[in-house]
């Protein structure tokens, strides 16, 4: 089958997969498909059963191409069998939602509304940075859901002084992954921008799941 109809049979269960994003795996040498006379590319139904298995692995267990290019290696060599993780399961972190959100403009009206609040709240978490409009004032759904999540935390006492606190911690994680990711997106190689994309997506994920224990870690010992 051609690459565009592999694409329309992965879709619905992933649906940030695109023809660069195969290609990024194929030039990674995760995935090998037939050539015709004239160059095209023919994948069949293992090939679509091998794309499956690294989307679902990227998708649920953030791991890096090069540790799924080892278990792909030892799955053809018989070593051990693929068992894909629960398709149901949403993660954290994802390619759909780690990318910029859509090209959806909102006001601050349009965030208040959606968030199921008023203005003055909206006004207050941009004051204090939590979220923040573009250059014409307008927002995208990514603050809709901090907004949200926000909100969730002051049902349980967190204050505005609190959210800028995690909002400054975030910028500061974010900081140290743009220092590994930046390099990668900056070279000159066709594949940079997936590259870079897919290491963010990986690395955010780790220190999210890093962040978390930690978290949990200290708050257990403070509560015993």
């Amino acid at each position: 089958m051609s690459i565009g109809v592999v694409i329309e049979r992965l879709r619905g269960e992933f649906p940030d997969v695109t023809v660069s994003k195969i290609r990024f795996l194929e030039s990674e040498g995760l995935i090998t498909p037939q050539r015709t006379d004239s160059g095209y590319r023919r994948f069949t139904e293992d090939d679509v059963d091998r794309l499956r298995y690294i989307l679902v692995t990227q998708r649920d267990n953030y791991l890096p191409l090069k540790v799924i290019r080892e278990q792909l290696e030892a799955m053809d060599s018989g070593q051990v069998t693929a068992v894909l993780s629960a398709a149901d399961a949403e993660p954290i972190i994802s390619a759909d939602n780690f990318r910029a959100p859509a090209p959806t403009r909102l006001t601050d009206v349009d965030v208040a509304d959606q968030a199921n609040t008023d203005l003055g709240t909206v006004a207050e978490l941009t004051k204090v940075g939590v979220i923040s409009p573009d250059g014409s004032g307008l927002y995208n759904p990514d603050d809709v859901r901090i907004v949200t999540t926000a909100l969730a935390l002051q049902e349980f006492g967190f204050d505005l002084r609190h959210l800028k606190s995690l909002r400054t911690m975030a910028s500061r994680q974010a900081d140290l992954i743009a220092q590994v990711a930046s390099p990668i997106a900056k070279s000159h190689k066709a594949t940079a921008k997936q590259q870079a994309e897919e290491l963010g997506q990986q690395l955010t994920a780790l220190v999210v799941s890093l962040h978390a224990s930690l978290v949990k870690k200290e708050l257990r010992d403070q509560l015993d």
